[in-house]
């Protein structure tokens, strides 16, 4: 029933094309080529077939390109504060989406002999500050960053929806509190089957609800609790095998010459593959949830998946968030074969997660 469901005119599958607004993760790369410039091209081309964007805006680094920008003004030769600030104002007025990203490794980060100093040691919003209290002046204070951004630009809107950096949402009790706190009804974080434990991050997403599409939380976004005011919205993924990853895009995207070289060095350290062709082998065949990203995916394969993906469940909204990096787009050309495939087919929409969370809102 459900196929048939799907197949019935009344019924739609609503996408949110969501990018991440922001340089690499190590402090590495610069504003105008790995953000605005790639920002800009993917908003024309969502425009071209009349859909909106929503872009998660990193607050915490533009608030550290705000304060180091006299030394960054000369090491880049443009202040990138004002870039991003003058991109959030068009993107707003040209009838995009502006929410709230963090990595709060950007925490008073400081700039020092052309690099960045980071906290690698403070992943979550919950490992910065000890109270509460904090925690939700903390989330206050970047909303209102953005939600001037709204003003400046003439719009009604405001902060509805929130991604973690690095998907780092747990422990999130004081963070979705927090979000709750200050109207932020959408967290859009978690991955299904995503699990990473390093030296600072451990994150297990394999407890989310099976079939679902949302759920309501309150202490930890995979645990679904109906009295929760916030909805975690994850970012639409299967399981494979870490196999399936090794892609010309995906590989193009994180080790093309566009990506700095410490950059590419830090995320082979990262994957922990080993040097052995048994320890490759256990490596290559591990399961892994592999996410709808549109600059790790063809076109092709991503409509597939979209069309494919089973119902929501009744009652629930069918919302599908893809993602995608400002740092990592390069092909043009697919991305608008993507934006065709959407709109040759009347079952699909594209929707803004202002606009997810007014649902939301309308459905309690």
């Amino acid at each position: 029933m459900g196929r048939d469901r799907m197949n019935e005119p009344s019924m739609r599958r609503s996408l949110c094309l969501t990018v991440d607004h922001e340089i690499f993760g190590n402090g590495s790369g610069e504003v105008r080529r790995h953000v605005v410039e790639p920002t800009g091209r993917i908003a024309r081309i969502c425009e071209r077939f009349g859909m909106p964007l929503t872009v998660f805006f990193e607050t915490e680094e533009y608030l550290a390109f705000e304060r180091e920008q006299e030394k960054l003004s000369k090491a880049w030769g443009y202040n990138p504060a004002a870039e991003m600030r003058a991109q959030a104002l068009d993107l707003i007025r040209r009838g995009h989406d502006l929410q709230l990203h963090l990595h709060p490794e950007w925490v008073g980060a400081t700039f020092e002999d052309g690099q960045w100093r980071l906290r690698p040691d403070r992943p979550t919003v919950d490992s910065l500050f000890e109270t509460q209290q904090e925690v939700s002046a903390y989330i206050g204070e970047r909303k209102a960053v953005i939600d001037g951004f709204f003003e400046a630009a003439g719009s009604l809107r405001r902060v509805r929806a929130y991604r973690c950096g690095a998907f780092c949402a747990q422990p999130g009790r004081k963070l979705l509190r927090a979000l709750a706190e200050h109207g932020i009804v959408i967290d859009s974080s978690a991955v299904k089957g995503m699990v990473r434990k390093d030296d600072w991050v451990h994150l297990d997403f394999t407890g989310a609800p099976a079939g679902r599409r949302h759920w309501r939380v309150s202490d930890d976004v995979v645990v679904e609790d109906n009295a929760g005011s916030v909805t975690e919205l994850p970012i639409y993924s299967r399981i494979g095998r870490r196999v399936q990853q090794l892609t010309p895009r995906r590989l193009m995207a994180k080790f093309s010459g566009s990506v700095p070289t410490e950059t590419r060095r830090e995320m082979v350290r990262q994957l922990g593959m080993g040097r052995t062709p048994v320890s490759v082998l256990r490596f290559l065949a591990q399961p892994f949830p592999i996410k709808l990203d549109f600059h790790n995916m063809s076109s092709g394969q991503m409509l597939r998946w979209i069309k494919k993906a089973p119902p929501a469940p009744e009652g629930d909204m069918d919302v599908i968030v893809l993602i995608g990096h400002s740092k990592e787009h390069r092909d043009d050309a697919d991305f608008e074969r993507l934006l065709a495939g959407i709109a040759a087919d009347p079952v699909l929409e594209v929707v803004s997660m202002s606009e997810v969370a007014e649902r939301l809102e309308g459905r309690r």
